[in-house]
């Protein structure tokens, strides 16, 4: 996976945990007002399906995030030196301990 492709993935999982949010919110609020029960199921449906779509994004993260430190273990930016970046890397470039297939 690229770095640009993890960075992206990272983003649509903090973007879907802060839309989950807001719709279990909304949910809590039409279940206290009373609002038809049919609105609340279709609402209750989509945070289910939410959060099965974050459940597997969340697994490919890991998939890709080094075990010691959870950063994208191919991919370091240094300042003084430069972006690096080593996809055939063994050993993670953020705390060098080594990777597992």
């Amino acid at each position: 996976m690229s770095q640009n492709a993890y960075n992206r993935l990272r983003s649509h999982v903090d973007f879907l945990e802060s839309l989950l949010t807001v719709l279990v919110i909304a949910l809590f609020v039409l279940a206290i007002f009373g609002i038809h029960d049919a609105l609340v199921i279709a609402l209750a449906v989509a945070i289910a399906a939410g959060l099965l779509n974050l459940h597997h994004q969340h697994r490919t993260l890991s998939r890709y995030a080094c075990s010691n430190c959870g950063q994208s273990p191919h991919y370091k930016f240094d300042h003084r030196t430069g972006e690096h970046c080593d996809p055939a890397t063994a050993h993670c470039l953020q705390c060098g301990q080594r990777l597992s297939q």
